[in-house]
């Protein structure tokens, strides 16, 4: 065979090769992508790795909105995982400020007909994210994954209160990722017109202010919510950020890199200048943790702003409009776990003592501050119905539990209030508001968690949906070994749930989940049915506990200094002061503990109460 036919064939074998790679051609160019094969299906996922959506953010465009991104001229080769962006705890070489790209994951077409699309929004914290999420599999059940990456800590949250930082960075990327997907998703088989924006953690609250924007209308239209940060800032608005608390955090952690001045402008000159690894190195105390989040930005010209008002404004206010949209939310059965990742990492390192007298001392006043149940004269006795509740009327020492069984139920009481309790208020308010809502709990018990650790206990700890969502894939990356056969099967099974839901706007297999309505709060446990055992309290019991007895042994107290009050939508009083009115005459307050307690067992023994329907929760 002569030379030029041997180059001939070879040219032609590479040509052959190379057409076999996925490729879209986009306005800003043609790209070409890989194709993997998943263990579930023999069509081929088709992905396309690190595609730019935006300018990078860089030089004098640090802390300013994203800027379209111009295209390239040749082939853009979407082989390669891209940079994630600068964040707290940078342990590795693949950050890069240059960071806002777009990963799509989408099944092959083989009948023409274009997929529903999930966008998903993933970060662990507002200061960091966590590991590149392979979805794959998830993109096996027929609808095209994306994933986002956008701006954390400082580069996201830097707030002057002005047009030149502006601060809410992250959403703003997300918009424009939003944009993007809208104008091009078609040349990869998505659907414009069916998008669902999904948000886990950070990226649940995400989802939640896009919801409340009037400028992502239309851009989405359907949502899912899994395990928000923040319920009860999303349904008090006395405890919401507001913008002053960041500008004044930006310009702490400015001064602490030496740039201050009068001048807002030398302010942000001098931020720009400094190295991206001193930022993101700053030390944060407590407080800037918690302001460093999304705020209204009404300090803006109407034209710029994109948060005219917070969550919890928008739900409540009668001068917004309902948002047409279904929509799924649910939390996990242990949520407190990898939530509050270094307290409970140093609890699980101390005596069941040590973790008895955290909960006394430390959770639970938090707890009664953050329902407005706090008082010199009434903790003692609410502290005690908390104990009762959660660790048994027994008297025996903290100390004879184990360590494990300690943290759960710390971690149990936490979820409970914070995810249950308030869960259940957002749910109540968004189900006036939304066009479908569907609820669910993940209860499945976990065996890893998002950062690969071993784990023995008896519910799903934060994370664990995110997990089962993306399953052995996403298994191999954080744990370095296959899915067991209990996780397959609850992946399979919370997978169909959550692509049923991006096809159809209904979440159930059969016909049994039922919509959450007022007065009707449906919840859905999620669970491998093969293993039956779990331990957990209901939904309900969880609100009723919280919102309804607390509030009632309170009132019983002092009835006007520490009464609640939940209005309706009209805004008309449901209950106030005591609730359900009780008589001050029939009890005396000298018996008040054995009322506690006699009220607490008739709660353990009757059947499971109806979960509130309430809209607001106003705090007096």
């Amino acid at each position: 065979m002569c030379l030029s036919t041997i180059l001939y064939f070879t040219l032609w074998l590479i040509s052959c090769v190379i057409s076999q790679d996925p490729t879209a051609n986009l306005p800003q160019g043609r790209i070409v992508g890989i194709k993997v094969y998943t263990e579930a299906s023999l069509t081929p996922v088709e992905i396309f790795y690190g595609i730019p959506y935006a300018n990078a953010p860089t030089g004098k465009f640090r802390f300013s909105a994203p800027e379209r991104h111009s295209g390239w001229r040749r082939t853009f080769f979407a082989h390669r995982m891209p940079p994630r962006c600068p964040q707290q705890n940078m342990d590795s070489e693949n950050y890069n400020e240059d960071c806002l790209f777009l990963n799509i994951f989408a099944p092959r077409r083989v009948d023409g007909k274009l997929h529903p699309v999930m966008v998903l929004l993933y970060s662990e914290t507002w200061l960091r994210g966590g590991p590149t999420l392979p979805c794959q599999e998830l993109a096996s059940e027929g609808v095209i994954v994306i994933t986002v990456n956008y701006r954390l800590h400082l580069l996201s949250f830097f707030s002057l209160n002005s047009v030149a930082a502006r601060g809410n960075l992250a959403l703003l990327d997300q918009y424009l990722a939003l944009l993007w997907i809208r104008e091009n998703i078609a040349a990869f088989g998505g659907d414009p017109n069916a998008i669902t924006l999904v948000g886990h953690s950070a990226g649940a609250d995400c989802v939640l202010n896009h919801m409340v924007s009037p400028r992502s209308l239309g851009l989405f239209h359907r949502a899912i919510v899994m395990s928000p940060r923040d319920i009860w800032r999303a349904v008090n608005k006395e405890i919401s950020v507001n913008a002053s608390q960041v500008d004044r955090v930006s310009r702490a952690a400015a001064e602490s890199l030496g740039c201050y001045s009068k001048m807002d402008s030398d302010i942000l000159s001098c931020m720009r200048s400094r190295a991206i690894s001193d930022i993101v190195s700053i030390p944060l105390n407590e407080t800037w943790l918690n302001d460093l989040q999304p705020v209204s930005d009404n300090f803006l010209p109407d034209s710029e702003q994109y948060l005219p008002m917070s969550i919890s404004e928008a739900l409540t206010s009668p001068k917004t409009s309902n948002i047409q949209l279904d929509l799924l939310m649910g939390t996990t059965s242990l949520e407190a776990i990898n939530y509050n990742d270094n307290i409970y990492e140093d609890l699980m390192k101390q005596g069941s003592r040590h973790v008895f007298e955290f909960a006394m001392t430390k959770a639970i006043p938090e707890i009664l501050s953050m329902l407005s149940l706090q008082g010199q004269e009434i903790s003692p006795t609410l502290t005690q119905a908390i104990r009762w509740e959660f660790w048994g009327p027994s008297i025996r020492k903290e100390e004879e539990k184990n360590n494990l069984e300690a943290v759960e139920a710390l971690a149990r009481m936490e979820t409970s209030a914070k995810w249950g309790a308030g869960g259940a208020l957002l749910a109540a308010r968004l189900a006036r508001r939304v066009t479908n809502l569907y609820v669910y709990r993940f209860i499945q018990p976990s065996e890893v968690d998002m950062q690969g650790r071993h784990l023995n206990f008896s519910g799903a700890v934060h994370g664990a949906d995110l997990i089962a969502l993306l399953g052995d894939a996403l298994m191999l990356q954080i744990a370095r070994r296959p899915a067991s056969d209990s996780e397959k099967r609850i992946s399979s099974l919370f997978r169909k749930h959550i692509a049923n839901f991006v096809k159809f706007g209904y979440p159930g297999i059969n016909n049994e989940w039922q919509r959450y309505k007022p007065g009707d709060a449906y919840v859905q446990d999620i669970r491998d049915e093969v293993n039956g055992n779990y331990k957990t309290l209901s939904t309900s019991r969880d609100v009723a506990f919280w919102l309804k007895y607390l509030p009632i042994l309170s009132n019983l107290h002092n009835s006007k200094e520490h009464s609640e009050q939940i209005t309706s939508e009209n805004g008309e009083n449901r209950l106030r002061g005591g609730m359900f009115a009780m008589s001050g005459v029939s009890i005396v307050l000298l018996l008040l503990l054995c009322v506690a307690a006699i009220l607490l067992h008739r709660h353990r023994t009757r059947r499971e109460m109806q979960t509130f329907d309430s809209d607001v929760m106003n705090h007096h």
